[in-house]
Order: structure tokens, then sequence, then C-alpha cells
């Protein structure tokens, strides 16, 4: 495996998302519980029960925390070349005090492919999130036009009535040949009927 210290654009490229290799990374429960006790973390990846859609709900609990993704994206690179950078180290160190520089690559080669494949659900589960996100917004918007639309409704309604009431009270009126009282009730109706202008 080639190392590269170029920075980030270098660090996209050497990840291959296609690549079989990174399917294929079981480690055994025992072999986890002497990772755990060897290697002690504190980080929440670190750990065999890691669940990546809490972790992204923690890293964007709302819609508006997606706006620093690429601040996010910009610390996991920080912390891959972090890491990157103390596997050389300790190679090295083992290499140093005669330890099999194979070997030790080998299993630094595998901490990189299980943190590559944690990563890729990682962000499998933030673009699942995220076209969550986006129906949720899409089903809102349309709650909101129907909400409106029948508060149209009603305030047509409801218009409607006045202006049935008002041209009843004109018949009977017109019908009782009280013309003072027509006048009176005439204003109201013309007043309802503006409402129904296009």
């Amino acid at each position: 495996m080639a190392t590269n210290t170029g920075g980030a654009d270098a660090d996209d490229d050497a990840f291959d998302a296609d690549d079989d290799r990174y399917d294929t990374l079981v480690l055994p429960p025992d072999v986890q519980q002497v990772i755990d006790q060897i290697l002690p973390s504190t980080d929440e990846i670190d750990r065999a029960d890691f669940n990546p859609v809490d972790y992204i709900n923690q890293l964007f609990p709302t819609e508006q925390s997606l706006t620093n993704i690429d601040e996010v994206i910009g610390s996991v690179k920080s912390k891959i070349r972090s890491l990157d950078s103390d596997i050389r180290l300790t190679i090295r160190g083992h290499s140093d005090t005669g330890i099999d520089e194979h070997k030790a690559l080998e299993e630094a080669q595998n901490s990189i492919l299980l943190l590559f494949q944690q990563m890729r659900e990682i962000k499998d589960k933030a673009d699942k999130s995220e076209e969550m996100v986006k129906e949720i917004t899409r089903d809102i918007k349309q709650l909101d036009i129907a909400k409106k639309n029948l508060t149209t409704s009603i305030t047509t309604l409801n218009h409607l009535q006045m202006l049935i009431e008002g041209i009843d009270r004109i018949e009977m009126a017109i019908k009782k040949k009280s013309y003072g009282d027509i006048a009176n009730l005439l204003h109201p109706v013309i007043s309802v009927l503006e409402h129904f202008q296009p």
C-alpha cells in the first residue's frame, strides 16, 4: 500500500467505494475485544456496537445543521490523515523493534479498510437522512398549501352565506315595499359581492 501525504484530494483518490475488499472485512467478537483491550478508545466510532444512524443524528440533529456538512467532512478527513500518520509511526516503531513489518502493514491496511467501511456506512446513512429531510419538507409544503386552500374555502363559504342572507332580506323588503330598508341592505350585499370579483 503506497503512502500518500499529498492532502485531501489524494486521500479521496485512494478510496474506491466499489472495491470489494471494503465489503469483506468482518472482525470476530473475540478479536474486537482484544483490540479494545490493547487499544482502548473513548471515540464512539471505535466501538464494536457503533451505530452510524445515532452518530449522524448527533452530528446533524436538525435540518439547519446540515449546512455545516462540509466542515464535518473536513474534520473526518483530518481525522483520517491523523490516523494514517499514527499508523505509519506505529509501523516504523514495529520495524525498529524487530516486529514483522509485513504483518504490521497488513494490520494497518485492515484497520484502514475497517475505517473506510465505517465511513461509507456513515455516508450512506447521511444520504438517506438527507432524502428523508427532503421528503418531510415536501410533505410540510403540501400541508401548508392545503391549509391555505381550506382557509380560503371557509372564507368564501362565509361570504356566500352572508350574500344569500342579504339577498333574502332584500327580497323580503321588496315584498313589503320597505324601500328604505332596501337601501340599507344593499350596501353590505355590494361589499360582500366585491369579494367574488376576479
